[in-house]
């Protein structure tokens, strides 16, 4: 069994704790949530803007597809982000990663669904990756750095 060089052993070689920044549960939860919420309430405000009084309806549309699309691709995009991110422990580093990672995989999902690859396109899809920067920000003090 080879030791991990991250982590630290006891004499016995068991190893104790790992080394990086540590996102538990609650504060994936959290950020999530976060996350979610303040980008679904920016899009619910830009389509109440052009819609056409059916605002209860509209909502009822934005969380049901919002939170299912959010929980269904940005809960694991997240974890495997925050498990390639457990290394670094700069924190800025990690809200940076989760600005530009969300941006560009939302361009690419989008642009196969249709939404096209323009910078138009770029600067919506930005909007997810602001909101999962400013969801990691969030949870800044709820990780462990070891």
């Amino acid at each position: 069994m080879t030791r991990d060089p991250g982590a630290d052993a006891t004499p016995g070689g068991e190893v104790l704790i790992r080394r990086g920044v540590i996102l538990t549960g609650r504060a994936l939860f959290k950020g999530w949530a976060i996350t979610t919420t303040l980008w679904l309430l920016g899009l619910y405000a830009v389509l109440a803007a052009t819609s056409q009084g059916f605002l209860l309806n509209l909502a009822l549309m934005v969380l049901m597809y919002g939170y299912g699309i959010a929980f269904a691709a940005g809960v694991p995009l997240a974890w495997i982000l925050g498990l390639l991110l457990r290394p670094v422990r700069n924190q800025w580093i990690h809200v940076a990663a989760f600005f530009i990672v969300p941006t560009l995989c939302f361009w690419a999902l989008g642009s196969t669904l249709g939404f096209g690859w323009s910078i138009e396109a770029l600067g919506l899809w930005s909007t997810v990756g602001l909101a999962a920067a400013v969801g990691r920000l969030a949870v800044w003090r709820d990780v462990a750095v070891r």
